[in-house]
């Protein structure tokens, strides 16, 4: 079994490993649910938008919230930002690819700003999804059964850093594969359904038309039932098993 820990010794010429706190301005975000009246109306990007969606943008139905104008300056979005969860399923990253005046980062979010020149949003996004990083991530968490991402747990991951050209080309064709895998995906869930649809339809045709495609038939006087063959009867099922429900024991 490969060692997650090792990583950093089979890196190509050139590239580099730094903690995020290098190449990154990481906050935790405080920004939470509440509508106040004397604070601005945002939206919120919070805990399930990320955790559901690995690209952020204003298409997403985000809550409606409120909060002050520093938190708006701290917290708010820029197209490039990686947000990550930080309590529960902990270290599932999003990447900011569009966003607008309003919307904020949530509570249990950390908001990690790539620095200029030092690393692309793209790139520091599918770093955070690599198996390396998120064993870092699990390694550093409290808690037993609900874990907890301290700040400074975040700071110190490490990650890989190639030449910026190098970055965008590993991030580009990453867009590309995992686009047309979701695709073949997409592809074959539909497939999926449509067999489980034909199957419906065979066993329904079975059961209610029988085997015989040319046996006469009469109506079966039941509405959504329609035709049966003309030599089936229709009974209930209490005439033929006995219907309960189901109980407790007594102790």
């Amino acid at each position: 079994m490969s060692n997650h820990l090792d990583w950093t010794e089979t890196l190509p010429d050139g590239w580099q490993v730094k903690p995020l706190r290098a190449v990154t301005d990481s906050m935790v975000s405080n920004v939470d649910k509440l509508v106040s009246d004397d604070e601005i109306p945002v939206r919120l990007c919070n805990y399930t938008d990320v955790y559901h969606n690995e690209f952020i943008g204003p298409d997403l139905d985000l809550m409606h919230a409120t909060a002050s104008a520093q938190e708006i300056e701290r917290f708010g979005l820029s197209v490039g930002d990686v947000l990550v969860t930080k309590d529960s399923d902990i270290g599932v990253p999003a990447l900011v690819v569009e966003t607008a005046d309003d919307i904020v980062c949530g509570y249990h979010l950390a908001l990690l700003r790539p620095l200029k020149n030092a690393i692309h949003g793209a790139f520091l996004f599918r770093c955070l999804q690599a198996r390396p990083v998120q064993v870092q991530f699990e390694l550093a968490a409290n808690g037993v059964t609900l874990f907890g991402l301290p700040k400074a747990s975040i700071r110190d991951a490490r990650v890989p850093v190639p030449p910026l050209p190098r970055q965008r080309a590993i991030a580009d064709y990453l867009d590309r594969e995992t686009a047309r895998l979701d695709a073949l995906v997409a592809a074959k869930e539909r497939l999926l359904k449509l067999l489980a649809e034909k199957c419906r339809a065979i066993v329904t045709r079975a059961v209610t038309r029988g085997l015989d495609p040319r046996a006469p038939m009469r109506d079966s006087g039941v509405p959504w039932l329609g035709e049966i063959p003309a030599h089936w009867d229709v009974w209930k099922i209490g005439h033929l098993a006995a219907v309960g429900n189901g109980s407790t024991p007594r102790r």
